[in-house]
Formats: structure tokens, sequence, C-alpha cells
């Protein structure tokens, strides 16, 4: 579905009757945030990115594109029969835990042995412009739905009078579609996710 035919049915559906469904850069904006939302509780874009170790180096740089980390693995050693091996994450209690101290760095204590470690990571959604409406958005259509609710209530929130009672509702359709959507199992959630056989064969077979 192209971004114009989403804003289209956000004007005739939850945003009709506020004077917001005329300002499709709003409208846009609402759309970039609830995509946001969406990657959040849907694994919907996962990325491998292979951390080289440096001797004394401790601080990486992430991809531009990382949202937040579902998993990391290291080399195994030669001879086993073990495909990949979980390094911890944000574990204070284990040396052996990687962190992240922001959105755009891990860190890997120098005591991990190996070239590399591999972090499975979701990544963030891409970002629309009000100047390209013709582009096809990278959500699957089962999850539209949730998206125009989330667009309503984001909509609602500048409406004064009634409008928190209406944003209120929005939200709460929101996450009442987000919820139906994880129980039918249409999307991979964020919840039960699991990468498997995602790793590609460099060094950690």
């Amino acid at each position: 579905m192209v971004l114009q035919d989403v804003i289209n049915l956000a004007r005739s559906s939850e945003l009709n009757s506020i004077a917001v469904k005329e300002d499709t850069p709003a409208i846009v904006s609402f759309l970039n945030m609830g995509m946001i939302e969406l990657y959040k509780r849907f694994a919907l874009k996962t990325e491998e990115h292979i951390v080289a170790l440096q001797e004394g180096e401790t601080f990486y740089d992430l991809p531009t594109d990382f949202m937040y980390a579902m998993g990391a693995y290291k080399e195994v050693e030669i001879g086993s029969i073990r495909r990949d091996e979980d390094v911890p994450i944000n574990d204070e209690d284990e040396p052996y835990s990687i962190f992240f101290p922001n959105h755009k760095q891990v860190q890997i204590p120098d005591v991990i042995d190996g070239a590399y470690i591999s972090i499975i990571y979701v990544a963030k959604p891409e970002r629309y412009s009000a100047n390209a409406l013709d582009v096809e958005i990278d959500l699957p259509e089962v999850l539209i739905d949730c998206l125009l609710h989330y667009i309503g209530y984001r909509g609602y929130l500048g409406v004064r009078s009634d409008g928190q009672s209406e944003n209120n509702v929005h939200y709460a359709r929101f996450e009442r579609s987000v919820m139906k959507a994880k129980e039918l199992g249409v999307c991979p959630s964020t919840d039960s996710y699991r990468m498997i056989d995602r790793l590609s064969d460099r060094g950690f077979a």
C-alpha cells in the first residue's frame, strides 16, 4: 500500500471529523511515529551487524538504523558442534555481557575472545515524506488497521474540549489491535521472536 492510500484511509476514518485531516505533512508525521511504534512491537525488519573486535577497544559504533538488540553471538571454538554461542546483553552479573550504553554504541568487554561479535537487531523503519506520496510503505497490510488507530490517536492529541477522551479511545484501539495481531500471529512479535538460522557463514558455523 502506498503512502497516499494510507492518508486517504485516515482522512475518511479516524481523522474524518477533525481539521488536521487536511494537513498532509502532519498526517505523514503521525504515520512515521506510528511506524516506529509498530516496529517496536513487531520484528518487521531485523538485521545482523558484525563487530570486528580490536585489541584495546571496548566501544564500537552501531549502524544508523539500529533500534535495539534482539540477540548477540560470538564465534565458537574450532571443532565445536554448536553453530554459535549466545552472548548476554546488559547483564551486570555476567563478565561476558555486552552493553548498550546508548543508541549509537555497543560496549564489548575485552575478556571476550574471538575476532567477531554478531549482533541481531531490530532496524528502524523508513522515514516517509509528504513530498513523495506514491512510495510503498514498508508495513504488512495486516497491520494497517493498527497504524490507522495510531494516526487517529496522534490526530486527536491537539484537539481541545472532548479531544482528550477521543484521543484515549484511539490509543486503546491501537493497543487492542496490536494485541489481536500478536494473538493471531500475523507478524513475528518481538515478545517471542527468536533469530533462527540468521547468521551467515562468517566463521560462526
